[in-house]
C-alpha cells in the first residue's frame, strides 16, 4: 500500500463516520487537502477494494470501509508510537480524580466509565478479575445414594468448593478411593486453570480405565475459579444502545445483547480473553448479524492483582483516534496507581 493509498483508506473512514454514506472521489477531494486527480483517487479506491479493505454498495459508486479495512485502520491507530495522547481535562476533572487516594484502582476505573459515557455517548462497561493465582490441593467425592454424590475441591488457600452431581453409574467404594486418589495425585499442586483443562480433556480417559465409564469433574473447578476470580461488574450509559439498535433488529438479537451487557458469564468471558492493553472486536464476532454495527473497544490492565477490563461499546463508524486517544489516557494512568 502507497503512502496515498494508506491516506485515501484513512480519509473514507473518517468521512464515512462523519457522513454515514459511500464517500467517492469528489467528496474526498472536496473533504480533504489531496492535490491529485479524481482519476487517480479512483484508482487508488479501486486498489483498495481489491486488497479488500474498501467496498462499494451496488446503490452508490461510492465506497465505504470493509470490516478488514476497519481493523488495519484501527490497528494502525492502537500500535502508532509517535501518537500523541490528549490531556483529559472535562469537568469530572480527570488528573485530579486519579490522584484520590480513598478509591481502590477498580472504583476509579468506574468513576472513568461514566466519563467515558458523558464524553462519547457510548455504552461502557467494567470487569474486575482477581488475577491471584490458586492451585489445586485436593479432592474428594462422597456418597449420598447410589448415583448422587458431592463432589468437593479445596485449593491451595484454603477455598472450599462442593457440588452435588448424579452419575449414570453407581461407584463402589473401593471405586471411589481408587477415583480420588488418582485425581489427587494427577492435579495436586497444579494451577486451577490448567487443572480444569486436565479435569475435562484428560482425566475422563483415566476414570474410563479405572471405573469403565469417562467421568467429568470439571464443572466443579470451573465453579471454584468463578467465585475465587470474585468477578466485579459494572455498567454505565446502558440506554445509549437504543442509539444503535434500527427496526430491522429482531426481538431475539436484542434479548441476546441486553442479556450479555447485563452481566452474563458470555461477557464475562469476552472480557477476560482481552490482552492488556487496546483491543477491539467487531459486532460480528459477538452478536448477532442485526447487531453487527456495534463494536467493543476494550482497554485492559493489572493492578494489584487484579486485571480489571474498561470496554465501550459504540457504532462501528466511531471516530477510532478520539476514543482509542481517550481510552489509552485513562488505562495509562489507571494502570499506574
Amino acid at each position: 500500500m502507497t503512502p496515498r493509498q494508506q491516506e485515501v483508506l484513512n480519509l473514507i473512514i473518517q468521512l464515512y463516520g462523519q457522513f454515514e454514506e459511500p464517500i467517492g472521489s469528489k467528496t474526498l477531494l472536496r473533504e480533504s487537502y489531496l492535490k491529485v486527480s479524481p482519476a487517480t483517487i479512483r484508482n487508488d479506491m479501486v486498489v483498495l477494494e481489491q486488497q479488500g479493505l474498501l467496498m462499494k454498495p451496488h446503490t452508490s459508486s461510492g465506497r465505504i470501509p470493509s470490516i478488514d479495512g476497519y481493523r488495519y485502520y484501527i490497528d494502525g491507530i492502537i500500535h502508532q508510537e509517535d501518537k500523541e495522547l490528549p490531556f483529559l481535562d472535562d469537568d469530572a476533572n480527570f488528573e485530579e480524580l486519579t490522584q484520590a487516594k480513598h478509591y481502590s484502582p477498580l472504583q476509579l476505573t468506574q468513576l472513568c466509565a461514566d466519563i467515558l459515557v458523558s464524553l462519547t455517548g457510548f455504552t461502557a462497561v467494567v470487569l474486575g478479575q482477581n488475577k491471584e493465582s490458586h492451585y489445586f490441593e485436593e479432592f474428594k467425592l462422597v456418597p449420598i445414594d447410589r448415583t448422587r454424590y458431592i463432589s468437593i475441591l479445596m485449593t491451595d488457600k484454603g477455598n472450599i468448593e462442593s457440588e452435588q452431581i448424579e452419575l449414570k453409574v453407581s461407584l463402589s467404594k473401593d471405586d471411589i478411593t481408587k477415583l480420588v486418589e488418582m485425581i489427587n495425585d494427577e492435579l495436586k499442586g497444579v494451577v486451577l486453570e490448567d487443572a480444569y483443562q486436565r479435569m475435562k480433556l484428560g482425566i475422563p480417559l483415566l476414570t474410563q480405565r479405572l471405573t469403565g465409564y469417562q467421568l467429568d469433574f470439571s464443572p466443579l473447578i470451573e465453579k471454584s475459579m468463578h467465585h475465587i476470580k470474585g468477578h466485579r461488574y459494572y455498567i454505565s450509559g446502558k440506554s445509549n444502545l437504543f442509539d444503535l439498535i434500527d427496526g430491522q433488529t429482531s426481538r431475539e438479537a436484542l434479548k441476546h445483547l441486553f442479556e450479555l451487557i447485563d452481566g452474563s458469564r458470555e461477557m464475562y468471558h469476552l472480557l477476560e480473553e482481552q490482552e492488556e492493553g487496546i483491543n477491539i472486536m467487531f459486532g460480528y464476532e459477538f452478536l448477532a448479524d442485526s447487531l453487527a454495527n456495534i463494536n467493543l473497544l476494550t482497554g485492559s490492565f493489572v493492578n494489584e492483582n487484579q486485571k480489571i477490563i474498561l470496554g465501550l461499546l459504540g457504532p462501528t463508524t466511531m471516530s477510532y483516534e478520539k476514543v482509542i486517544a481517550l481510552l489509552e489516557v485513562m488505562i495509562n494512568k489507571l494502570s499506574i496507581q
